[in-house]
């Protein structure tokens, strides 16, 4: 009779901490992408292929994710550090200009002649990367931000079908004698 009220009990602890780890390791490899990202944001500085080479860091860093799980990828330029990405740029689909550019996974497989602000086609149109401030003078160098969205699809359902998690990390742009 014990058993009949304890099983059940037992089992739902033992698969919410099943869920609750398998949460946890993809919101750890989202944050290990979007770390990577900054970090290669942070040395391109104003490069012209800056934004290629951040979204091939974060495809490298985010093997262990799902390629179809990842929804949105956002560079955007934030006034200091821990700054979101605006609502306006996290609703977008493109980017906003002058304030961020918006990938999706596709993205990562695009070729280089995509990306360079020489065309008003190229993915990187909207914040361009040669507008990025990389030297001391003035107010010193821009900060650069990378946000990324992923859905976690729950194996048991216990508490719903997907759930969305969201990471940022905001660098500022290391600083190049010209």
């Amino acid at each position: 009779m014990e058993a009949a009220f304890v099983t059940p009990v037992f089992f739902a602890l033992v698969l919410g901490v099943a869920e609750i780890g398998l949460v946890m390791n993809d919101y750890l490899a989202l944050a290990s992408s979007v770390r990577a990202g900054a970090r290669v944001a942070s040395t391109s500085g104003s490069d012209v292929y800056a934004d290629y080479d951040i979204l091939h860091a974060i495809d490298k860093e985010s093997s262990a994710l799902d390629s179809n799980r990842i929804k949105k990828i956002i560079i955007y330029k934030p006034a200091t550090f821990g700054e979101a990405p605006s609502a306006a740029c996290q609703a977008s689909s493109t980017g906003i200009a002058g304030v961020c550019n918006v990938y999706a996974v596709t993205d990562f497989t695009q070729p280089e002649n995509k990306f360079g602000c020489l065309t008003t086609e190229n993915l990187d149109r909207y914040w361009c990367p040669t507008n990025r401030k990389d030297t001391l003078s003035g107010t010193g160098t821009d900060y650069v931000g990378v946000w990324m969205k992923i859905d976690h699809p729950w194996l048991t359902k216990m508490f719903g079908n997907t759930k969305t998690l969201t990471d940022s990390s905001v660098i500022r742009i290391e600083p190049r004698k010209k």
